[in-house]
Parts: C-alpha cells; sequence; structure tokens
C-alpha cells in the first residue's frame, strides 16, 4: 500500500504500521492512530532548509503548552547552515522514538565551562535519541531517505527560546527569524492555509 499525500510526499502501509505501534506504545492516550489521519494532506507539513528543500515532513498529532507530539519523516540532513556546522537547541527536553530507519547526529555537551562534541552518534530503528535542554545537535545523515520516521515527544518548553552554537566561541547564539523561511514553507505546503 503506497499513497502520495502531496506532492513530493510518499507514504506506505509499512510507514503507518510502524507509526501506528509506536503512538500505541509511546502516547498510548493518542491512540488509534488512524490510516485516514495520517494520509490526510492538511495534517503533514513539509519543512524547508535553508535552500528551500523539504529535508522532512511533519505531521503533528498534539501540540499543547504541556507537551507536542509529532511523527517526522526524514528526507535530508538537517544541516541549518548549509554545509557548514550550525547545531542548535531545543527549549523543551524530547524523546525521539526512531520508528523506521535512522540516523546520526552531532551532539555538542555543555560541561564545566567547556562544549564537549560527541560527533557521528548513530540512533538506528528499535532506538530512543533523548535530547535534554543545553545540549546542542544537528542531523548530519539520514540511514534511509524518505523512509526513516520517528516519532518525537517533547516535554513542556518555552516557544522561540531556540539558538545556535557558536563551535568556534562555544557560545550560544539567540535565533533571529529567518525572513524567508515563511515564503520557503508556504512554496513547499500549498496544500496548507497559513
Amino acid at each position: 500500500m503506497k499513497t502520495t499525500v502531496v506532492p513530493g510526499l510518499t507514504i506506505t502501509g509499512e510507514m503507518f504500521e510502524a507509526a501506528s505501534a509506536g503512538v500505541g506504545n509511546q502516547v498510548a492516550e493518542l491512540a488509534p492512530l488512524t490510516w485516514e489521519r495520517f494520509i490526510a494532506p492538511s495534517g503533514w507539513t513539509l519543512v524547508p532548509d535553508d535552500r528551500g528543500d523539504a529535508y522532512k515532513a511533519e505531521l503533528v498529532l498534539r501540540r499543547t503548552a504541556e507537551s507536542t507530539v509529532k511523527i517526522n519523516l526524514w528526507r535530508l540532513p538537517d544541516r541549518r547552515g548549509s554545509d557548514q556546522a550550525r547545531p542548535h537547541d531545543h527549549p523543551w527536553h524530547f524523546r525521539s522514538h526512531v520508528l523506521l530507519g535512522g540516523y546520526e547526529e552531532d551532539r555538542y555537551v555543555p560541561q564545566g565551562g567547556q562544549v564537549v562534541p560527541l560527533l557521528g552518534v548513530s540512533h538506528a530503528s528499535g532506538t530512543v535519541n533523548e535530547l535534554p535542554l543545553a545540549v546542542y545537535h544537528e542531523v548530519t545523515a539520514v540511514h534511509e531517505p524518505d523512509r526513516t520516521l520517528t516519532l518525537m515527544v517533547c516535554a513542556a518548553g518555552a516557544t522561540g527560546q531556540w539558538g545556535y552554537l557558536d563551535t568556534d566561541t562555544g557560545e550560544h547564539v539567540a535565533t533571529s527569524p529567518d525572513p524567508d523561511f515563511a515564503s520557503r514553507l508556504r512554496a513547499l505546503n500549498p496544500h496548507k492555509t497559513y
């Protein structure tokens, strides 16, 4: 079973089965995940990188002040600095359950006034990637593009508290809104209203 949800996003029965099982096992209060919800174009958002290419597609299952739960279908590495390392942090603690495929990430962990790089950390199907607050990371490789599927379960956070790590100085650099992000997002998602 294979369905093109929107141009550039194809979903398979294998993906649905993995996502459905992941939701049932990790966030049972959101189960069951139905096929109709999984393939609804209005639920999926293609997320652009700096070049305007969709590096992932996400299906948000819940977004509240207390938590966010979403399914990510990875297509490309999350290289926000194009080919230059630009690890980012998140305004919340999260667990990413790898349901299919896998990915590599570089992590940068603040410890005792230093930043310790952990490069090439691999997350394969069946594993959980736990990312605490104050840890920076960057997805550098996707094991199986257009098949790597994760279930991201985020704790409460502070909207707008994103930032980057300057890998030369070890300093946090606050994020200012990307003035072109909204236009890149709209270009990839004509099936949505913003």
